[in-house]
């Protein structure tokens, strides 16, 4: 039985905030003539795949253009043929006349190069390549499918089938001397597995309470796939065992499962609303970005099957179905900036004022990065975005704050790719935060000076504040000013002749609080 690389669709509901679409860009590969044509791998600026010119499927490469498109129809062979996988130049697939054939290619269709391991009844398909490494499975003297490696040559097959383990197995995935995929002994139950480069090095990467689970690449020692927990199969991550499972499944998905891995980054896809949208994650399940949202309205279905990153961008290679129709697709990003943070120099401020806020970046960068900026309150503002310009680690920008008439806390948020930090930010309205009086004894008949002070700049027009005493010896007015730019306001008292030493508290007031002082009248 061959493993099917579709996904299975059923049903989802779901509401997410997509994040830095903006910044993706698509190209469509679909060569002139085709009918349908499909993207299954990606590196170093080439793209895998097939297309279907004459009717048949025809293994292609392209560089990034539609017009790039290369057939790498195996000459001699009358049957179909299709690419899965790319790097360092080389191509692998197969191709089918009569019985299945894994090859080899180095960009064009006559250097293809059958890498069918020697014996009888052999059949074989090959599935990745790294570092001059393919996988891939295949089948001699009717012995069933076995997960297979190969450097190069069909002489150099390797039979990764565990030793003394019925059924079959399957390798989809190469990268860093590790092997990924998945065995089952009954045809139904899938075990996710890992080898590096022999059979006895095989380790079952099975979640605990999954029913079934297979692994599809491995890259910088991670493996992707899916498990299926419950009724769902939910996309996952692996880190070179069982117990290091993550699941990627965002909340409220159909059925999930991804495809490459690169960089720490995965792709795959969700079904949305019963359609499979292409993904991107950053090793969790919130980190979820839908690049199906990118792509015209026209598109009902999209597939991201294999990921390659240069440090400065993603570049996602898959398929989607545009108008009934199948076509290869290269989506272009930037790598998600994980490793900023977002800084305040305030933890709370007063209406009226303002914030800094900061931006920074773990690495210095050769090229501008733009993070969005949003907050969850009509009462501060800041500018939609923030750029940190290439050769620099950091950047400032200003969180202006409305005035405002009782506490409230905010968040402030920063993102990109898909990637958020936050900070939250207390607001509160401009108070009266000191009083004092210059001096605080005079003799009656004599003036003394109050000073307010409030907490933060006022505004344009200034912040009233009203002043009321308890004493039949002093005259205050009833309302003063802080002048617009200014934090406190200065005005006199002036008090009459008395007999012995009196008290006065003086109160400064405002809707959303009061500060009061005491100065002494003597005699």
């Amino acid at each position: 039985m061959k493993p099917s690389k579709r996904v299975i669709a059923s049903a989802l509901v779901l509401c997410l905030a997509i994040g830095a679409n903006a910044q993706w860009t698509v190209v469509n590969l679909h060569p002139a003539g085709a009918s349908t044509s499909e993207a299954s791998g990606i590196s170093g600026g080439q793209q895998a795949g097939w297309t279907n010119t004459i009717g048949a499927r025809r293994a292609a490469v392209w560089s990034s253009t539609a017009a790039s498109y290369v057939d790498l129809h195996p000459p001699g062979i009358g049957g179909i043929s299709e690419a899965y996988g790319v790097d360092g130049g080389q191509q692998v697939g197969f191709a089918l006349d009569n019985t299945r054939h894994a090859y080899l290619w180095t960009g064009t269709a006559g250097s293809a190069i059958r890498l069918d391991p020697p014996g009888s009844l052999v059949q074989a398909t090959a599935l990745a390549v790294n570092g001059g490494q393919q996988v891939g499975y295949a089948t001699v003297a009717g012995s069933g499918w076995h997960a297979s490696l190969w450097s190069g040559t069909a002489a150099s097959w390797v039979d990764l089938h565990p030793v003394g383990m019925g059924g079959q197995s399957f390798a989809y995935g190469i990268g860093d001397g590790q092997q990924a995929g998945f065995v089952f002994t009954d045809d139904v139950l899938h075990f996710a597995c890992l080898w590096t480069g022999t059979a006895a090095s095989w380790v079952n990467l099975h979640p605990t309470g999954a029913v079934e689970s297979g692994a599809y690449a491995v890259s910088g020692g991670q493996q992707v796939g899916y498990a299926k927990v419950g009724i769902r199969n939910r996309a996952s991550l692996w880190s070179g065992s069982a117990a290091s499972w993550v699941n990627l499944h965002p909340t409220g998905g159909g059925n999930s499962v991804a495809w490459g891995v690169s960089g720490g980054l995965q792709v795959g896809n969700v079904e949305v609303n019963g359609q499979a949208h292409a993904s991107l994650w950053s090793g969790t399940a919130s980190s979820w970005v839908d690049l199906h949202a990118v792509l015209p309205s026209t598109f009902s279905v999209s597939v991201a099957r294999s990921i390659y990153s240069d440090g400065v961008n993603i570049y996602v290679a898959g398929t989607g179905i545009e108008s009934g129709r199948q076509v290869a697709l290269l989506w272009t990003g930037p790598v998600p900036d994980s490793n900023f943070a977002l800084a305040l120099n305030k933890s709370s401020v007063a209406g009226q004022n303002s914030v800094l806020g900061t931006i920074m970046r773990a690495q210095v960068r050769p090229t501008n990065t733009v993070f969005t900026l949003t907050d969850d309150s009509s009462l501060v503002t800041t500018a939609p975005n923030v750029t940190v310009l290439a050769g620099q680690l950091s950047r400032n920008f200003q969180i202006s704050v409305t005035a405002i008439t009782s506490t409230v806390v905010t968040t402030i948020y920063a993102q990109r790719a898909g990637i958020t930090r936050s900070q939250t930010l207390t607001l509160m309205p401009l108070i009266p935060t000191a009083i004092a009086f210059t001096p605080n004894q005079v003799t009656g008949g004599n003036d003394t000076s109050c000073r307010v002070v409030i907490n933060g700049v006022a505004g344009p027009g200034g912040r009233d504040i009203a002043i009321f005493d308890n004493s039949p010896f002093s005259t205050t007015p009833s309302t003063v000013t802080v002048p617009a730019g200014a934090t406190d306001v200065t005005f006199p008292i002036t008090t009459l002749p008395v007999t012995s030493i009196k008290y006065v508290t003086v109160t400064a007031r405002v809707s959303a609080g009061e500060k009061t002082g005491t100065f002494r009248i003597n005699p």
